[in-house]
């Protein structure tokens, strides 16, 4: 999530806990910051269903430095492991990530979904992340942070909504709107073909060192 010129933008998404045991697909994101000079960031997915239950996926991510060149951000691996039913109202998992960075310290995280089926194609979404460094570390602390989405199908097909991304800060000073970075903004998400969906949206800073504005584009291709 970190958004200073000097790291990558933010590429994230508010992820839901259910596995589709047919999911096999490719996904690129970019995302992009122009006010202080362009800044920008990309990252390409790989992800393939195991069970009904597991989803494993590995991501590789680049960031610009400055002059303008890409260099490798990390190399993460994560493993979705759905704990309800698929017909769950409210269902609910568990995300689990290990990151190895080019520069800085490598990383474990669990993170809880939770996913609400509201009614009239309204969803709502909510993770909680627990980070913790462990290797070259910067920072000793478990560290925590959450993301938010609310969002709605429309009957056309597109799912229009909002996301948040908010640093909660660590066990030596929990904080609410007052960490490293916490920002949100609206989206679109769609359909650009039967095997390629699209995402659109922005960012908007609402505290610490997050971009002002930050566009995302997000492209997925299912086989």
């Amino acid at each position: 999530m970190l958004a200073s010129p000097a790291q990558a933008q933010n590429t994230s998404g508010v992820f839901g806990p259910k596995v589709n045991p047919e999911t096999h697909s490719i996904e690129y994101r970019v995302a992009v910051e122009a006010e202080d000079g362009t800044q920008w960031s990309q990252r390409i997915h790989y992800q393939r269903s195991i069970s009904d239950r597991l989803r494993p996926r590995i991501i590789l991510a680049t960031r610009e430095r400055g002059g303008n060149q890409l260099d490798l951000d990390f190399i993460r691996a994560e493993l979705v492991w759905q704990t309800t039913p698929d017909d769950a109202k409210w269902s609910r998992g568990w995300r689990f990530e290990a990151r190895m960075r080019d520069e800085g310290a490598e990383e474990i995280r669990a993170n809880l979904i939770n996913e609400w089926s509201l009614g009239d194609g309204w969803r709502a979404r909510a993770i909680w992340l627990n980070t913790l460094q462990v290797a070259d570390t910067t920072n000793d602390e478990l560290q925590f942070s959450t993301r938010l989405g609310l969002s709605k199908k429309l009957d056309s097909g597109q799912r229009v909504g909002v996301h948040g991304f908010f640093d909660l800060g660590d066990t030596g000073g929990f904080s609410v709107l007052d960490g490293e970075d916490s920002e949100f903004g609206p989206f679109i998400g769609f359909d650009v073909s039967d095997n390629l969906s699209a995402y659109v949206g922005t960012l908007h800073g609402v505290a610490g060192g997050a971009a002002d504005t930050t566009v995302r584009i997000f492209l997925e291709r299912s086989f």
